[in-house]
């Protein structure tokens, strides 16, 4: 049976812009919005401390929803947490295997690893090697020149 991908369980505003998520696979990750409210006028509502308590999980955990209408779908979350904790590597390695249409299975055929390491890569949950990113550059190329 395929494990499910893990969804947003709970969110608690922490101090300041700082939003605190645990993820139905137990995962508590935490985020600090400050950046995202002064460059993005539909987040600007959240410094005011009343409106950014408001948050809450949507859509069944796939989302995160504030009452003036901001929200921020989990896999965003998920990629900002990973950037704040320095794990570019991760980040770009989430986004080519969602470029590239690819599941755990596949990501992991496609560059010679097993699926529990594209999950855990994926995940953050281990830092991805600077080899395994210039092996998903390759396949990359490798699948253009074959198109």
């Amino acid at each position: 049976m395929k494990k499910q991908t893990a969804r947003l369980e709970t969110v608690t505003p922490e101090s300041g812009l700082t939003l605190s998520a645990t993820f139905t696979d137990g995962r508590v990750l935490r985020v600090d919005l400050s950046d995202t409210a002064k460059r993005l006028q539909a987040f600007a509502a959240l410094e005011n401390p009343t409106e950014f308590a408001t948050a809450r999980v949507a859509d069944f955990g796939w989302t995160l929803e504030w009452d003036c209408g901001a929200s921020l779908d989990a896999d965003r979350f998920i990629e900002m947490a990973l950037e704040q904790a320095g794990m570019l590597e991760n980040v770009s390695f989430r986004r080519w295997q969602d470029s590239n249409q690819l599941s755990l299975t596949d990501a992991a055929k496609a560059i010679g690893l097993t699926r529990r390491t594209v999950s855990q890569y994926r995940t953050g949950a281990r830092p991805v090697p600077r080899i395994v990113g210039l092996a998903c550059k390759g396949w990359e190329v490798e699948h253009r020149q074959q198109a």
